[in-house]
């Protein structure tokens, strides 16, 4: 009787541990292709960031609920808008002059870009780790603060945002 306790036991474990491993896999795999989905939007340059977060000026995070605010790679332009992205309520058509991106060992993405417009200049660094299609973005303008942001890199038309009609 003990031994077949004892047998149900270990086969209840190895059943546990074999199911544990499974969801683990199938989280890793999930992450994986939402980072290559976003990998081929920035690629591409089609891309649509709306952040999750983005930091206050005294430093602090602050949750983000407004999808009028975003950066956007769209038809060889980068659009700004947002008070937490550009520093002003426009939304800011720019120019890319520059469009770098590096991958280090551990295949991390570090997309790098100078972008100028009537209304801002800047450069954008967004570093997009492996296994997830989240980012991290720094906005560094040549006038004003610098901004920080989290959020999702998705493609362009699969991102849902709100494109407010006074470009500048």
């Amino acid at each position: 009787m003990k031994r077949v306790l004892f047998t149900i036991l270990i086969l209840a474990l190895s059943l546990s541990v074999a199911t544990a491993q499974n969801k683990k896999a199938e989280k890793e795999a999930a992450g994986l292709a939402q980072f290559e989905k976003a990998k081929a939007a920035i690629e591409a340059k089609e891309f649509v960031i709306v952040p999750d977060s983005y930091e206050k000026s005294d430093g602090t995070p602050e949750p983000n609920t407004d999808d009028a605010n975003f950066l956007s790679f769209e038809g060889g332009n980068v659009f700004l808008q947002g008070m937490i992205i550009c520093s002003n309520s426009f939304t800011n058509k720019t120019e890319t002059t520059s469009f770098n991106i590096k991958e280090d060992k551990k295949g991390n993405l570090f997309i790098e870009m100078q972008v100028k417009g009537s209304a801002i200049a800047a450069r954008i660094e967004i570093q997009l780790r492996k296994g997830g299609g989240y980012a991290e973005v720094i906005v560094i303008p040549t006038k004003g603060t610098t901004r920080r942001f989290s959020g999702e890199v998705v493609p362009k038309a699969e991102a849902r945002y709100i494109k407010r009609p006074n470009v500048v």
